[in-house]
C-alpha cells in the first residue's frame, strides 16, 4: 500500500452499509502507525498491557495495510513483523456483523504463526465478540497524548492533527456534562456574539488604532477553529494582498489557550489578549532573531511598569501577565504561530465596566495602551524589520 494518505482514501466508494467516518479514521491511523515506529510502539505497548502480545514488536521490520483480503472479509487494518500479524477492526457507530472476528481469527490461524485480533470502538458497551484485545478510540488519544514531541516535525504535526480528528468526532478525551455549563449554556452562547459585536464596532474607520499607521488590520473570527479566539489581526500584506504573519499582532478575546498552549498561565479562563502571531516560513528563525529577544524583554518591563501603576485587584486578578514561552525558563511545548503574548483574564479586565459602551471603550483603550507600549520600545520597529525578511524552511 502506498504511504500516501490522500491516494489511500480514493480507493473507498460510497455504500449503503459502509461509515465514512470509519474508513477515514483507518487510514489516518495507520498513516500514522507507518510514519513513526514510536507511536506504533505505544500502540502495542497500551494493547500489551490488556492482554499480552504473542511476540515482542521488531522496530526495525514492520508493515501496516488496510483493508486486507482475508479470503473475501476484511479487516481494516492489518500490523505484521516477523511471523506475527496484529488483525485491527475499527468501529465508531456501526456494530459488528456476525461472527466478524471470527472469521479474521479462522483465516490468521492458517496464515500467520502467531496472530492477536484488536477491537477499536467508540465506547466499551461496543466490545463484543471476544477480541484478544478490545480498547476504545478515547484510549489511542490518551496514549499519543502521553508522547512526547517527536523529532520528525512533519509526523508530530500528523499525530496532533489526527488527535484534534478524534476530538472533532468526540472520540478523543472524555469529560462528564458540567452542572454549571448546563445552567450557563444560553448565556454563553450569546457571549459569543456579543464578542463579535464589539470586535464589529471596533474596527470602524473612526477608531485610531496606533497599530494601524504600520500594519493592516482585519477582523478574524476563528472562535469555532482551532485557535478559538475572535479580534482584530494587524498583519503586513504578502505580494498577493493576503494579510501575513512577519508577524501579526492579534488583539482581541482568547476562549481557550490549549491551541497556543497558554495553559500553565491561563488555566480555563477567558482572556483578553495580545497575541504575536508568525507564519510557519519563519518558524526556525524565531529563537535566532535579536530584535524579537531584546523586544520581548522590553515589553515584558513596560508591562511590569503597567501592572504596578494599576490600582490592585487581587480578587479578580486584575493585571496583566506576558506569556513568553521562548524564555530559558519554560521547558513545556511551544505553538511557533503563538510563542508570544501579553494577557488579561476576561472576567477581571470587564469587572467593573457594565454598559455596551462602556466596555468597548475599555477594550479599545486597553488594547490601544498595549500597542502603544509596544510602539515605545526601541527594538519593535527593527523587529519587525527582521520578521518581515526571513524566510526559513521547516
Amino acid at each position: 500500500m502506498e504511504n500516501n494518505l490522500l491516494v489511500n482514501l480514493r480507493k473507498y466508494r460510497p455504500r449503503d452499509k459502509s461509515d465514512p467516518l470509519e474508513n477515514f479514521l483507518t487510514e489516518a491511523f495507520a498513516h500514522l502507525l507507518k510514519s513513526s515506529d514510536e507511536v506504533m510502539s505505544a500502540v502495542l505497548a497500551k494493547l500489551n498491557e490488556k492482554s499480552k502480545l504473542p511476540k515482542a514488536f521488531n522496530p526495525s521490520r514492520y508493515d501496516v495495510s488496510t483493508q486486507e483480503n482475508f479470503n473475501g472479509k476484511f479487516p481494516d487494518m492489518l500490523v505484521k513483523w516477523d511471523d506475527v500479524a496484529i488483525v485491527f477492526e475499527h468501529k465508531v457507530y456501526s456494530e459488528l456483523s456476525d461472527s466478524q472476528l471470527a472469521n479474521y481469527r479462522a483465516f490468521a490461524e492458517q496464515h500467520f504463526n502467531h496472530h492477536y485480533v484488536v477491537l477499536i470502538t467508540a465506547r466499551e458497551y461496543q466490545h463484543k465478540q471476544d477480541p484478544d484485545c478490545a480498547i476504545c478510540w478515547h484510549d489511542i488519544y490518551g496514549l499519543l497524548d502521553d508522547i512526547k514531541p517527536l523529532n520528525n516535525t512533519t509526523t508530530n504535526w500528523y499525530m496532533q492533527s489526527f488527535k484534534k480528528l478524534l476530538q472533532a468526532e468526540g472520540l478523543g478525551k472524555i469529560t462528564p456534562i458540567n452542572q454549571l455549563a448546563i445552567t450557563h449554556y444560553l448565556e454563553a452562547k450569546a457571549l459569543e456574539e456579543q464578542m463579535r459585536s464589539l470586535l464589529r464596532l471596533a474596527s470602524l474607520d473612526h477608531v485610531a488604532w496606533p497599530l494601524g499607521n504600520i500594519l493592516k488590520p482585519a477582523v478574524k473570527d476563528r472562535l469555532n477553529a482551532v485557535e478559538s479566539r475572535i479580534g482584530i489581526e494587524f498583519c503586513q500584506l504578502s505580494s498577493n494582498q493576503k494579510l501575513d504573519w512577519k508577524p501579526g499582532i492579534f488583539c482581541g478575546f482568547l476562549a481557550d489557550s490549549s491551541d497556543h498552549k497558554y495553559e500553565h498561565i491561563t488555566g480555563k479562563h477567558m482572556h483578553v489578549a495580545l497575541i504575536f502571531d508568525f507564519n510557519e516560513s519563519v518558524h526556525n528563525s524565531l529563537p535566532s532573531m535579536p530584535y524579537f529577544e531584546e523586544f520581548r524583554h522590553e515589553l515584558s518591563d513596560k508591562i511590569d511598569a503597567l501592572n504596578a501603576s494599576i490600582v490592585a485587584d487581587i480578587a479578580h486578578n486584575k493585571s496583566w501577565k506576558v506569556v513568553d514561552n521562548m524564555c530559558s525558563e519554560y521547558k513545556g511545548d511551544i505553538n511557533w504561530y503563538h510563542p508570544f503574548a501579553v494577557l488579561m483574564r476576561m472576567d477581571a479586565f470587564f469587572n467593573e465596566v457594565h454598559s455596551p459602551n462602556e466596555q468597548l471603550t475599555a477594550f479599545v483603550d486597553a488594547m490601544s495602551a498595549l500597542q502603544q507600549l509596544c510602539l515605545s520600545c526601541p527594538s519593535f520597529q527593527p523587529f519587525l524589520t527582521e520578521a518581515s525578511k526571513q524566510d526559513s524552511h521547516v
